[in-house]
């Protein structure tokens, strides 16, 4: 039996200990593969960063945790580009589901930063009525949420400096695993009131937010685990952060498995033509 004889009947144990490594390894030992960002990912850091030091940043969460992979580590990673940059932080979100992550993420990230709730940030929660709720910001935040998602009312908090609206919220960003989403955003309060919004989605629904970005409705993407690890690659660069890296690991090791794979098909190929050359 020849080389290639061998390596064509290769025991598919060996393959599945081979392809356990390469997952495993980076989980324990991250590689830092992500060395290039792609240009909406740049333009939505970018936006953030651009911000004036005590401007109001709107985050909503409108994913749940099926999600959470993909989504969570991007709004980690906003959260501490905008706590490093002194940014006043407001999170919403118009899925029931993801109040808890949101207000999980906050508790994470504001104390690595030493922020102050009331002060420096806010978490209102969700609120039943979604379009009723995206219009009623634009006339008033007082009036459409009179209290925070811990029953503190609004005239108590700091943050609020009079009653605001979208013409005080330079920038806007939905992290969104569906609808309600970007989506509505864009369609009622960009549209009616000209806030300028950005969004972070998973990657089997990134093609579709791509005529938003063509006609300038949206402000930078993060399209799925990827754009995650890019931005945590952007924030950690400009030294903001030295936090653990979650997407940065999981996109180090499905890369690495990607790129097994291929090895593997490439073999599988070459040993079946030399075997059909020989016969």
């Amino acid at each position: 039996m020849n080389f290639w004889e061998r390596i064509g009947k290769i025991d598919r144990r060996f393959i599945f200990l081979v392809m356990a490594v390469a997952i495993i390894l980076p989980l324990i030992r991250p590689l830092g593969l992500v060395g290039r960002v792609g240009k909406r990912t740049q333009e939505l850091f970018k936006a953030i960063d651009g911000l004036k030091e005590g401007s109001y940043l709107f985050i909503s969460i409108d994913f749940d945790p099926q999600s959470m992979p993909e989504l969570y580590p991007m709004y980690l990673s906003i959260l501490r580009h905008a706590f490093s940059r002194n940014l006043r932080v407001i999170v919403s979100g118009l899925w029931i589901t993801g109040v808890g992550l949101g207000e999980e993420g906050l508790k994470t990230v504001a104390p690595e930063y030493n922020k102050t709730y009331g002060k420096d940030y806010v978490f209102l929660g969700w609120k039943p009525g979604i379009t009723a709720v995206v219009l009623g910001i634009g006339r008033s935040m007082k009036e459409t949420f009179p209290t925070d998602y811990y029953g503190t009312p609004y005239d108590s908090l700091p943050i609020f400096q009079g009653d605001i609206t979208y013409k005080d919220i330079p920038f806007m960003i939905s992290l969104s695993a569906g609808l309600p989403g970007y989506e509505t955003w864009i369609a009622y309060a960009q549209t009616r009131f000209g806030i300028r919004v950005g969004a972070g989605v998973t990657a089997v629904s990134a093609a579709d937010a791509y005529p938003y970005l063509s006609t300038g409705q949206l402000t930078g993407l993060l399209g799925g685990m990827k754009a995650a690890a890019e931005y945590e690659f952007l924030i950690e660069k400009a030294g903001m952060t030295s936090a653990f890296k979650p997407a940065s690991q999981l996109m180090d090791s499905q890369s690495l498995a990607h790129l097994i794979i291929i090895i593997l098909v490439l073999i599988g190929n070459i040993s079946y033509f030399a075997l059909r050359r020989k016969r």
